[in-house]
C-alpha cells in the first residue's frame, strides 16, 4: 500500500502474508486481527488467519505474494516503507530464497528507506551475517 496511517512510516509493503505467534509480544497482534477480518473466501488473507472462540488466530500458513514483490520499484517518489506490516519477513516458513528476493527488490529500489521489524532476530542476524561473509 503506497500510503498508510502508521505515523512513523510512509507506506507498507506486504510481499509476504501470514504468520504465527512466537512470543508474548504477539498476543495483541493487530495484523492477526486484520487478517482474520479479511480471511473469507476470495479475500486477501483466505486460509492465513481465522476467527476462533479465543479470538483471531493465524493458521500458520505463510505465502509470498508475487504480484506485490516489485511494488516498491514502481513507486517513484522516495518514501519510508514498512516491510511486511502483516507478517514477519524472517518467519521460519519464509524460504531463504524468498527473503533474498525481497532484499533484491530493496536494493533495486534503494531510493526508498526500508523498515524491517521482526520478532525473529536470531534468524535475521544469521542470514545477514551469512550474506556479509
Amino acid at each position: 500500500m503506497n500510503r498508510t496511517k502508521i505515523e512513523w512510516t510512509d507506506a507498507t509493503w506486504n510481499p509476504i502474508r501470514g504468520c504465527t505467534r512466537v512470543s508474548k509480544g504477539c498476543r495483541n497482534c493487530y495484523a492477526e486481527r486484520v487478517a482474520a477480518r479479511f480471511s473469507g473466501p476470495g479475500q486477501a488473507y483466505e486460509g492465513l488467519a481465522e476467527m476462533t472462540s479465543a479470538g483471531p488466530r493465524w493458521t500458520g500458513k505463510v505465502e509470498l505474494v508475487m504480484k506485490h514483490l516489485e511494488d516498491p520499484i514502481r513507486w517513484k517518489r522516495p518514501r519510508r516503507i514498512f516491510v511486511n506490516s502483516m507478517s514477519d519477513l524472517f518467519h521460519d516458513a519464509v524460504s531463504d530464497e524468498n527473503i533474498l528476493a525481497i532484499f533484491v527488490v530493496m536494493a533495486r529500489a534503494c531510493f526508498h528507506k526500508f523498515q524491517v521489524l521482526t520478532k525473529r532476530p536470531a534468524r535475521m542476524a544469521k542470514m545477514l551475517n551469512r550474506w556479509q561473509a
